[in-house]
């Protein structure tokens, strides 16, 4: 009988054990890869919070629609640039606006706002920097950055899209937004 315990008790602390190792080995360790909300899962996705009192005060902008948003791309240098011929930076402000009117809860103005600014990275699989094939497979990236009003990044987050003509951009671009609005909440 007491054999037996023994022999339960040992395979059900090295079961444990096991588990904790495998688990810790297998584990995504790249620093800064966010897997918080759904979508920060499906691509990969790097967040920061840099002024963690500053982040509730930049959602009650947010959420009062005192916002000043500003965009740009960054074309492919080496590879010839083919997604601003899709897509266009007027339509992709135009999401982005809709996107952030949906998490206003109560239209008030103030003097202070939002900055809010974005830009879309086209990759460039020829860029001589690229030294993985697995680098060269996305479409590119969104990088979005909220400042306080001295100019002081408050928060900052990266995320990829897949499609070299940006059909899943769109989806990007909402999930940055949701990683910023959703953020310590």
């Amino acid at each position: 009988m007491k054999r037996n315990l023994l022999i339960f008790i040992v395979v059900f602390v090295s079961y444990f054990l096991g588990n904790s190792i495998y688990t810790e080995i297998t584990r995504d360790k790249t620093p800064g890869k966010a897997k918080r909300i759904p979508c920060q899962a499906k691509v990969t996705t790097f967040e920061k919070c840099f002024l963690n009192d500053d982040i509730k005060i930049a959602q009650s902008l947010l959420e009062s629609g005192n916002i000043h948003l500003s965009s740009s791309v960054k074309r492919s240098v080496y590879s010839k640039s083919k997604l601003f011929d899709i897509i266009k930076l007027d339509d992709l402000d135009k999401l982005v606006y809709s996107e952030l009117n949906s998490y206003i809860k109560r239209k008030k103005e103030t003097k202070d706002k939002l900055n809010l600014s974005y830009y879309v990275y086209e990759n460039d699989p020829k860029d001589p920097g690229k030294k993985t094939e697995k680098s060269k497979l996305y479409g590119g990236y969104i990088l979005l950055q909220v400042k306080n009003k001295k100019d002081r990044t408050i928060y900052k987050v990266q995320i990829d899209f897949m499609d070299k003509q940006g059909k899943d951009l769109k989806q990007s671009l909402k999930c940055c937004i949701k990683s910023f609005a959703t953020y310590n909440k």
